[in-house]
């Protein structure tokens, strides 16, 4: 049987990536506002000191700042350490920086799959193994991984960043397995279209054919809250958006179908899917 999530907000260390906006920012505030303290990790310093404002604003009673570029994986690995020697010990680690690729596959190079797995996948990798022997040792802790409906479903343009959350995905499940029976609980959300600056003009992204509704950051960081506090292992953003994974489960020609129709006529798509989001593949960004 699974040991239960003991996770409490109140007084707990989370480390949080990719922190400095979006969901990142959004989910400090909110574990803020929660009592826990929080290290927050991303690229630019400026940003990240905005938010630890903010944070500590909300009720953090500690909240410490890592401006680092996590592509580094060396660096990636030392700033998971020094955060767990920093606070004592890491209650909950919200692997969430990440970035977009928006490129046919016939314009996509290796270097930039290998660049976007590095971030998206590796990173997240080798913080969480960093971590793993402390945390068991310790007794316990909760691991969120920022996913994406990308890494359930198959957006077009996007064989990178697809890629890289199919493989969180799977190595999230296979956690979750591996450690059922310790306290050690590992999560994943999924995000659809959220507000967040990816969606934007991101340099050498093609740009996005989605031009339907978006959801605030806040949505996806009370679903990690959620994610933190319960049992529960996986949480779309939308919730409408894990029945798309669900008929793409069910008829996986006619999804590849109808995602090869989005990329031909995407405002005909959008249109449908501003009626009924279930109804045709989904899209997302985390």
């Amino acid at each position: 049987m699974a040991v239960a999530n003991t996770l409490t907000l109140p007084g707990s260390a989370i480390l949080v990536t990719g922190a400095s906006t979006g969901i990142g920012a959004a989910t400090a505030r909110a574990l803020g506002a929660a009592g826990a303290r929080v290290g927050l990790v991303a690229r630019r310093k400026e940003l990240l000191d905005q938010v630890a404002a903010q944070t500590r604003a909300a009720g953090a009673p500690d909240v410490e700042v890592w401006a680092a570029d996590l592509s580094d994986l060396p660096l990636a690995e030392r700033v998971a350490l020094e955060a767990w020697d920093r606070f004592g010990g890491i209650d909950g680690l919200v692997n969430n920086a990440g970035a977009p690729k928006r490129k046919h596959v016939t314009r996509l190079t290796a270097d930039e799959v290998e660049s976007i797995m590095t971030l998206n996948y590796f990173s997240p990798v080798r913080m969480t193994l960093a971590l793993l022997p402390k945390m068991r040792e310790r007794g316990g802790a909760v691991i969120v991984n920022v996913a994406s409906l990308a890494g359930r479903v198959a957006p077009p343009r996007e064989a990178a960043y697809a890629g890289s959350k199919f493989a969180l995905n799977g190595f999230s499940e296979v956690m979750a397995v591996d450690l059922y029976d310790e306290p050690i609980h590992v999560k994943v959300i999924q995000p659809g279209p959220i507000e967040t600056p990816i969606w934007g003009d991101v340099p050498d992204n093609e740009p996005p054919a989605y031009d339907g509704e978006f959801y605030p950051p806040q949505d996806c960081a009370e679903a990690i809250i959620e994610l933190l506090t319960t049992d529960k292992f996986e949480i779309y953003v939308p919730p409408s958006l894990g029945d798309v994974a669900a008929l793409k489960g069910q008829d996986v020609e006619g999804f590849i179908a109808g995602s090869a129709a989005f990329a031909k006529d995407p405002g005909a798509v959008n249109a449908s899917y501003r009626n009924d989001p279930s109804t045709i593949p989904g899209r997302e960004r985390s």
